[in-house]
Protein backbone atom coordinates (compact mmCIF):
# COMPACT_ATOMS: atom_id res chain seq x y z
CA UNK A 1 0.00 0.00 0.00
CA UNK A 2 1.65 3.40 -1.40
CA UNK A 3 1.49 6.14 1.19
CA UNK A 4 -0.49 9.34 0.70
CA UNK A 5 1.24 12.40 -0.82
CA UNK A 6 1.82 14.91 1.78
CA UNK A 7 -0.13 17.99 1.41
CA UNK A 8 -0.61 20.87 3.57
CA UNK A 9 -4.25 22.15 5.14
CA UNK A 10 -5.71 24.58 3.97
CA UNK A 11 -5.30 27.12 6.77
CA UNK A 12 -1.36 26.07 6.91
CA UNK A 13 -1.36 26.47 2.84
CA UNK A 14 -3.03 30.11 3.37
CA UNK A 15 -0.85 30.82 6.03
CA UNK A 16 2.13 29.80 3.87
CA UNK A 17 1.26 31.69 1.31
CA UNK A 18 1.20 35.08 3.00
CA UNK A 19 4.51 34.27 4.19
CA UNK A 20 5.64 33.73 1.35
CA UNK A 21 4.70 36.85 -0.51
CA UNK A 22 7.29 38.47 2.00
CA UNK A 23 10.03 36.05 1.85
CA UNK A 24 10.04 36.22 -1.88
CA UNK A 25 10.42 40.00 -1.78
CA UNK A 26 12.94 40.18 0.57
CA UNK A 27 15.19 37.02 -0.96
CA UNK A 28 15.51 37.72 -4.90
CA UNK A 29 15.64 34.12 -6.87
CA UNK A 30 19.46 33.98 -6.93
CA UNK A 31 21.04 31.07 -8.49
CA UNK A 32 24.20 30.90 -6.80
CA UNK A 33 22.65 30.99 -3.53
CA UNK A 34 19.89 29.56 -2.46
CA UNK A 35 20.40 28.94 1.25
CA UNK A 36 18.43 32.79 2.69
CA UNK A 37 15.62 31.58 0.54
CA UNK A 38 15.40 28.54 2.01
CA UNK A 39 16.16 29.28 5.94
CA UNK A 40 13.14 32.09 5.18
CA UNK A 41 11.06 29.83 3.97
CA UNK A 42 11.72 26.63 6.46
CA UNK A 43 10.77 29.10 9.20
CA UNK A 44 7.21 29.28 7.67
CA UNK A 45 6.54 25.83 6.70
CA UNK A 46 7.09 25.51 10.74
CA UNK A 47 5.17 28.76 11.47
CA UNK A 48 1.96 27.45 9.49
CA UNK A 49 2.19 23.54 10.61
CA UNK A 50 4.17 23.76 13.81
CA UNK A 51 6.52 20.87 12.76
CA UNK A 52 9.39 20.13 10.84
CA UNK A 53 9.79 18.03 7.80
CA UNK A 54 12.63 15.76 5.81
CA UNK A 55 14.49 17.27 2.83
CA UNK A 56 12.13 15.48 0.37
CA UNK A 57 8.90 17.18 1.84
CA UNK A 58 10.55 20.53 1.70
CA UNK A 59 11.50 19.93 -2.13
CA UNK A 60 7.94 19.10 -2.42
CA UNK A 61 6.49 22.12 -1.00
CA UNK A 62 9.37 23.87 -2.85
CA UNK A 63 7.93 22.64 -6.66
CA UNK A 64 4.47 23.73 -5.67
CA UNK A 65 4.76 26.92 -3.75
CA UNK A 66 8.32 28.12 -5.54
CA UNK A 67 9.00 25.81 -8.20
CA UNK A 68 11.81 28.08 -9.30
CA UNK A 69 13.63 27.27 -6.59
CA UNK A 70 15.67 24.31 -6.76
CA UNK A 71 18.37 24.39 -3.64
CA UNK A 72 20.26 21.08 -3.47
CA UNK A 73 19.82 18.49 -1.14
CA UNK A 74 22.65 19.25 1.11
CA UNK A 75 21.88 22.98 1.45
CA UNK A 76 17.56 21.39 2.52
CA UNK A 77 19.62 19.14 5.05
CA UNK A 78 21.93 21.80 6.52
CA UNK A 79 19.39 24.56 6.56
CA UNK A 80 16.75 21.64 8.39
CA UNK A 81 19.39 21.10 11.18
CA UNK A 82 19.96 24.64 11.44
CA UNK A 83 16.39 25.47 12.12
CA UNK A 84 15.97 22.64 14.88
CA UNK A 85 18.88 24.11 16.69
CA UNK A 86 17.64 27.48 16.68
CA UNK A 87 14.10 25.72 17.43
CA UNK A 88 16.04 24.10 20.56
CA UNK A 89 17.68 27.11 21.49
CA UNK A 90 14.14 29.19 21.16
CA UNK A 91 12.22 26.23 23.57
CA UNK A 92 15.28 26.85 26.31
CA UNK A 93 14.93 30.20 26.41
CA UNK A 94 11.08 30.72 26.04
CA UNK A 95 10.22 28.13 28.49
CA UNK A 96 10.39 30.10 31.62
CA UNK A 97 9.06 33.32 30.70
CA UNK A 98 6.19 31.23 28.89
CA UNK A 99 5.14 29.54 31.63
CA UNK A 100 5.13 32.69 34.16
CA UNK A 101 3.55 35.19 31.85
CA UNK A 102 0.98 32.47 30.17
CA UNK A 103 -2.15 34.39 32.04
CA UNK A 104 -0.42 37.44 30.90
CA UNK A 105 -0.10 36.25 27.16
CA UNK A 106 -3.69 35.27 27.13
CA UNK A 107 -5.20 38.09 28.01
CA UNK A 108 -3.33 40.37 26.06
CA UNK A 109 -4.44 37.88 23.11
CA UNK A 110 -7.65 37.95 24.02
CA UNK A 111 -7.97 41.88 24.23
CA UNK A 112 -5.81 42.22 20.99
CA UNK A 113 -8.42 39.72 19.15
CA UNK A 114 -11.14 41.88 20.85
CA UNK A 115 -10.05 45.24 20.03
CA UNK A 116 -9.17 43.84 16.22
CA UNK A 117 -12.52 41.99 15.55
CA UNK A 118 -15.27 42.90 18.29
CA UNK A 119 -15.00 46.20 19.36
CA UNK A 120 -14.48 48.29 16.39
CA UNK A 121 -17.41 46.48 13.69
CA UNK A 122 -19.65 46.70 16.34
CA UNK A 123 -19.58 50.24 16.92
CA UNK A 124 -19.46 50.66 12.98
CA UNK A 125 -21.90 48.13 12.74
CA UNK A 126 -25.06 50.21 12.00
CA UNK A 127 -23.24 53.02 9.95
CA UNK A 128 -21.96 50.38 7.52
CA UNK A 129 -24.41 47.58 7.39
CA UNK A 130 -24.92 47.49 4.14
CA UNK A 131 -21.36 47.15 2.71
CA UNK A 132 -20.35 45.06 5.51
CA UNK A 133 -21.64 41.81 4.40
CA UNK A 134 -18.10 40.10 2.59
CA UNK A 135 -15.90 41.61 5.27
CA UNK A 136 -18.15 40.75 8.10
CA UNK A 137 -17.17 37.21 6.75
CA UNK A 138 -13.61 37.53 6.97
CA UNK A 139 -13.26 38.92 9.75
CA UNK A 140 -15.58 35.99 11.77
CA UNK A 141 -12.76 33.38 9.59
CA UNK A 142 -10.30 35.35 10.98
CA UNK A 143 -11.81 35.53 14.90
CA UNK A 144 -12.16 31.61 14.36
CA UNK A 145 -8.03 31.24 13.60
CA UNK A 146 -7.32 33.52 16.02
CA UNK A 147 -9.35 31.92 18.82
CA UNK A 148 -8.01 28.69 17.44
CA UNK A 149 -4.24 30.14 17.99
CA UNK A 150 -4.82 31.04 21.49
CA UNK A 151 -6.18 28.05 22.30
CA UNK A 152 -3.20 26.57 21.18
CA UNK A 153 -1.33 29.20 22.60
CA UNK A 154 -2.85 28.62 25.78
CA UNK A 155 -2.47 24.81 25.58
CA UNK A 156 1.34 25.48 24.54
CA UNK A 157 2.04 27.60 27.45
CA UNK A 158 0.09 25.05 30.11
CA UNK A 159 2.67 22.19 29.18
CA UNK A 160 5.54 24.75 29.11
CA UNK A 161 4.08 25.51 32.95
CA UNK A 162 4.07 21.87 33.23
CA UNK A 163 7.47 21.24 32.11
CA UNK A 164 9.12 24.46 34.01
CA UNK A 165 7.06 22.37 37.69
CA UNK A 166 8.90 19.37 36.89
CA UNK A 167 11.99 21.00 35.62
CA UNK A 168 11.96 22.94 39.05
CA UNK A 169 11.04 19.65 41.03
CA UNK A 170 14.22 17.87 39.03
CA UNK A 171 16.75 21.14 39.99
CA UNK A 172 15.21 20.68 43.77
CA UNK A 173 16.45 16.71 43.95
CA UNK A 174 19.60 17.84 42.34
CA UNK A 175 20.04 20.23 44.34
CA UNK A 176 19.90 18.01 47.76
CA UNK A 177 21.82 15.49 46.45
CA UNK A 178 24.31 18.12 45.69
CA UNK A 179 24.43 19.24 48.98
CA UNK A 180 24.47 15.49 50.08
CA UNK A 181 27.01 14.90 48.58
CA UNK A 182 29.07 17.89 49.45
CA UNK A 183 28.42 16.93 52.88
CA UNK A 184 29.81 13.51 52.72
CA UNK A 185 33.05 14.69 50.55
CA UNK A 186 33.40 17.30 53.50
CA UNK A 187 33.27 14.03 56.05
CA UNK A 188 35.62 12.14 54.17
CA UNK A 189 37.98 15.10 53.44
CA UNK A 190 37.93 15.51 57.76
CA UNK A 191 38.77 11.85 58.35
CA UNK A 192 41.75 12.09 55.67
CA UNK A 193 42.67 15.16 57.27
CA UNK A 194 42.61 12.76 60.53
CA UNK A 195 44.04 10.12 59.50
CA UNK A 196 46.45 12.31 57.59
CA UNK A 197 47.71 14.07 60.69
CA UNK A 198 47.97 10.05 62.46
CA UNK A 199 49.85 8.77 59.66
CA UNK A 200 52.10 11.75 60.14
CA UNK A 201 52.18 11.47 63.66
CA UNK A 202 53.19 7.35 63.42
CA UNK A 203 56.04 8.29 61.27
CA UNK A 204 57.99 10.63 63.25
CA UNK A 205 57.01 8.52 65.81
CA UNK A 206 58.97 5.13 63.86
CA UNK A 207 61.63 7.91 62.74
CA UNK A 208 62.62 8.48 66.11
CA UNK A 209 62.53 4.74 67.19
CA UNK A 210 64.77 4.24 64.21
CA UNK A 211 66.93 6.61 64.95
CA UNK A 212 66.77 5.45 68.67
CA UNK A 213 67.93 2.07 67.77
CA UNK A 214 70.50 2.96 65.36
CA UNK A 215 72.21 5.40 67.93
CA UNK A 216 71.79 2.02 70.33
CA UNK A 217 72.64 -0.09 67.51
CA UNK A 218 75.88 1.81 66.56
CA UNK A 219 77.15 2.34 70.30
CA UNK A 220 76.72 -1.73 70.66
CA UNK A 221 78.90 -1.78 67.46
CA UNK A 222 81.43 0.28 69.05
CA UNK A 223 81.88 -1.57 72.42
CA UNK A 224 82.00 -4.88 70.75
CA UNK A 225 84.97 -3.05 68.43
CA UNK A 226 86.40 -2.55 71.71
CA UNK A 227 86.29 -5.75 73.44
CA UNK A 228 87.11 -7.58 70.25
CA UNK A 229 90.84 -4.95 70.11
CA UNK A 230 91.03 -6.06 73.85
CA UNK A 231 90.45 -9.51 73.30
CA UNK A 232 92.96 -9.54 70.38
CA UNK A 233 95.71 -7.78 72.75
CA UNK A 234 94.92 -10.62 75.43
CA UNK A 235 95.68 -13.18 73.18
CA UNK A 236 98.75 -11.77 71.81
CA UNK A 237 99.72 -11.29 75.27
CA UNK A 238 99.06 -14.89 75.96
CA UNK A 239 100.77 -16.39 73.45
CA UNK A 240 104.10 -14.39 74.40
CA UNK A 241 103.98 -15.58 77.15
CA UNK A 242 102.77 -18.88 76.38
CA UNK A 243 105.73 -19.01 73.89
CA UNK A 244 107.98 -17.95 76.70
CA UNK A 245 107.04 -20.24 79.01
CA UNK A 246 107.65 -23.32 76.16
CA UNK A 247 111.09 -22.07 75.37
CA UNK A 248 111.75 -22.06 79.54
CA UNK A 249 110.46 -25.61 79.75
CA UNK A 250 112.56 -26.94 76.72
CA UNK A 251 116.03 -25.56 78.05
CA UNK A 252 115.36 -27.53 81.94
CA UNK A 253 114.66 -30.36 80.16
CA UNK A 254 110.55 -30.29 81.50
CA UNK A 255 108.24 -32.15 79.98
CA UNK A 256 106.30 -30.68 77.33
CA UNK A 257 102.32 -31.11 78.31
CA UNK A 258 99.95 -33.01 75.65
CA UNK A 259 97.88 -29.84 75.49
CA UNK A 260 101.20 -27.70 74.34
CA UNK A 261 102.39 -30.80 72.14
CA UNK A 262 98.82 -30.50 70.67
CA UNK A 263 98.91 -26.59 70.26
CA UNK A 264 102.68 -26.96 68.98
CA UNK A 265 101.52 -29.31 65.88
Amino acid sequence: MTRPPFKLQDDEARTLLAHLRMIEANHPLDQRDHRPFVRAFMRAVHSATGKTFSPAIYRRLLSVYAPERRPSTSTLAMEKERLRDELALERDGSMQAAALDAPRLGEAIRAAVTDAIGERPARHADASAGAAGPDAGFWRERAAETEHALADARAHAARLAGELLAAQASVEVLSAELQAARNTLNKQADSIGKLAAEVEESRRFTMRAIDDARGETRLWRERCQVIEAQAAAKAKEDNILLETFRQLAYQRGAAIPPILQKGSK
